[in-house]
C-alpha cells in the first residue's frame, strides 16, 4: 500500500485476494505483486495519476503451484469439521454444486454442523473458493493432497456411502434392487428430486453423480453379488440418460462401469437381459463415437453369447462399423448370412430375371393390402421386426455403395416390410392428429418397385460388382 502511495480504501479489497493466494506469505507476496505489474494486471494510469487495476480480473487469480504446496503441507493441521468438509468436497473433484452439499447436510458422513459452518474459514484460508454456485479447490494440487490423505480402504467407503446416499434421493435407490431395469429407468423420472424445494439439482444428473461415486469406489469394494447387480443397472440407467442427451463419451463410460461389475455375472440368467442393454449400450455409443475396435468388441460380445433375435442390433451396428471402414462387401456378406437364418428367401443367384422375379412377387405381396386395412392397423410392428428394418437399412446402405447386385433383391424385402410395418404407424398417427393423409397404396408400391428397376437398368446388378457368399 506504501509503495502504491495509495488510501487504505483503493487497496483493501486487492490486499484480502493477495493475502488469500499467498497465504501470507512475505516472499510470495512480493512475486504476486510483481507477476501482476508484469502482465499488466496492475498498471499505471495517466488519467487517474495512479495505479489502476480491473479487480474482477484480480478477483480470477490463479494459486501459485509454490503458495499451493504451502497450504498442502498444513492440512494436517486443520480442525476436524474442516477436514472432513474438504474430504467429502475432494470426493467429487475439483469443484462440486453448492446444492448438492446442502443436500449431504444430513449425511452421517457429513461434518458436524454442516459444511456452511466451515466454508467461509476455508475460503479466509485460500483453500477453496466460492463462484457463483460452485464450491472450488483453488489449485489442483490441494484438491489432490486432500484426497490422497484419505486412506484407501476410508476412500472407498466415503464415495461408496455419498453414492448409497445420493441414490436413495432417487427412486433409484432403493427400488431398483428389486424391480426389472426398464421399471427402474421409468421410475427415475417419476422421482421428485427434480422438484424438490432444498435443490436444484435435476433427477437425472443426480443419478449420474451417485453413479460415479460408486464407480469410484470400484466393483472390487463390494462383495455381495446383488449389490453388483444393483450398480451396474445404475450404471445402465445413468448411461442411457447421458445417450438420450447425446453425450455419449459420458454414456459409454457408464456402460462400461456397468460391465465392470458383472464382470463375474456376465450372461447369466439373471443377468443376461442387463448384460445385453449394457452391450448394446456399449456398442451404439461408440459406434456415435466413431471408435470402431469398440464397436466390434462389443457387438461380438453379444453375438457370441445370445440368441440370433437378440444380437439383430449387434449385428446392424457391426455392418454399419465394417462399412464405415471401407468394407462393403464384407458387410453384404454378413448381412445376407444374417438374413438367410433369419429365413429371408434370399436366392443364390443374383440374375435380371431372379432380381424381375423378385420385384414382381414383392409387388404382389404389398398389393394385398388395401388403403383401408393399412389405415385400421394401429400396430406399430413388433420389436423384432423393426430391429430386422434396421438390419436391412444397414445393407442396403453398404450395397449402394458397391452397386451390389444384392440391392434390388434386398431391396425388394425392405421394401414390404417398409410397407406393413413403419406405413400403418405414420398413418396412425397422422389420423390421430387429424391431419389430411394424401397417400396411396399404389404410389407407395410403385415407388418401390419402380426405384428397384430404375438400379436394375442402371447396371446395378453388372458382374464386376459381385459378391460370393
Amino acid at each position: 500500500m506504501t509503495e502504491m502511495r495509495l488510501p487504505r480504501r483503493l487497496v483493501s479489497e486487492l490486499a484480502d485476494v493477495v493475502h488469500k493466494r499467498t497465504h501470507g506469505h512475505a516472499l510470495f507476496v512480493v512475486q504476486l505483486l510483481n507477476s501482476l505489474v508484469s502482465d499488466l494486471t496492475i498498471s499505471y494510469s495517466p488519467l487517474l495519476h495512479r495505479f489502476y487495476w480491473d479487480q474482477d480480473n484480480v478477483c480470477t487469480l490463479n494459486t501459485a503451484d509454490n503458495v499451493a504446496s504451502l497450504i498442502v503441507s498444513n492440512l494436517t493441521s486443520l480442525p476436524i469439521g474442516e477436514l472432513q468438509c474438504l474430504r467429502i468436497i475432494s470426493c467429487f473433484g475439483m469443484q462440486v454444486h453448492i446444492d448438492l452439499l446442502e443436500l449431504l447436510e444430513v449425511f452421517k458422513m457429513a461434518p458436524q454442523g454442516g459444511f456452511g459452518l466451515y466454508l467461509r474459514n476455508l475460503c479466509d484460508q485460500g483453500i477453496i473458493e466460492v463462484i457463483s454456485t460452485l464450491v472450488v479447490f483453488t489449485h489442483d494440487l490441494i484438491q489432490e493432497q486432500v484426497y490422497k490423505i484419505i486412506p484407501l480402504k476410508e476412500r472407498q467407503q466415503l464415495h461408496c456411502e455419498i453414492g448409497i446416499f445420493l441414490g436413495s434421493k432417487t427412486s433409484l435407490g432403493a427400488s431398483s434392487e428389486h424391480k426389472p431395469i426398464d421399471a427402474a429407468m421409468d421410475q427415475l423420472y417419476l422421482s421428485d428430486v427434480s422438484d424438490n424445494e432444498e435443490t436444484h439439482i435435476d433427477a437425472s444428473s443426480l443419478v449420474a453423480i451417485a453413479t460415479s461415486q460408486i464407480n469410484h469406489a470400484g466393483p472390487e469394494f463390494f462383495s455381495d453379488r446383488s449389490q453388483h447387480i444393483r450398480f451396474a443397472s445404475w450404471n445402465f440407467c445413468a448411461g442411457k440418460n447421458a445417450a438420450d442427451h447425446s453425450s455419449f463419451r459420458a454414456a459409454l463410460h457408464f456402460y462400461k462401469n456397468g460391465i465392470a461389475f458383472l464382470s463375474h455375472d456376465l450372461w447369466l440368467e439373471d443377468t443376461y437381459e442387463l448384460c445385453l442393454k449394457l452391450y448394446e449400450g456399449a456398442a451404439f455409443s461408440s459406434s456415435a463415437l466413431g471408435e470402431n475396435s469398440q464397436i466390434v468388441m462389443y457387438a461380438n460380445g453379444i453375438i457370441n453369447n445370445v440368441n440370433l433375435e437378440d444380437s439383430l442390433v449387434a449385428q446392424s451396428l457391426l455392418i454399419g462399423s465394417s462399412s464405415v471402414l471401407g468394407k462393403y462387401t464384407e458387410s453384404v456378406a454378413r448381412g445376407i448370412a444374417v438374413l438367410r437364418q433369419l429365413k429371408f428367401d434370399i436366392p443364390a443367384t443374383q440374375t435380371p430375371v431372379v432380381v424381375m422375379q423378385t420385384i414382381e412377387r414383392t409387388e404382389r405381396e404389398a398389393s394385398m393390402y388395401n388403403f383401408s386395412q393399412i389405415a385400421n392397423n394401429q400396430k406399430r410392428g413388433d420389436t423384432k421386426a423393426i430391429k430386422i428394418l434396421k438390419l436391412v437399412d444397414s445393407i442396403v446402405a453398404a450395397c449402394y455403395q458397391i452397386a451390389s447386385p444384392w440391392l434390388p433383391l434386398v431391396g425388394g424385402h425392405a421394401s414390404i416390410y417398409k410397407v406393413l410395418v413403419y406405413i400403418p404407424f405414420f398413418i396412425s398417427c397422422a389420423l390421430t392428429l387429424n391431419s389430411t393423409l394424401s397417400l396411396s397404396l399404389h404410389i407407395i408400391i410403385q415407388v418401390a418397385c419402380e426405384t428397384v428397376r430404375y438400379s436394375l437398368q442402371n447396371g446395378i446388378h453388372a458382374e464386376s460388382a459381385s459378391c460370393e457368399f
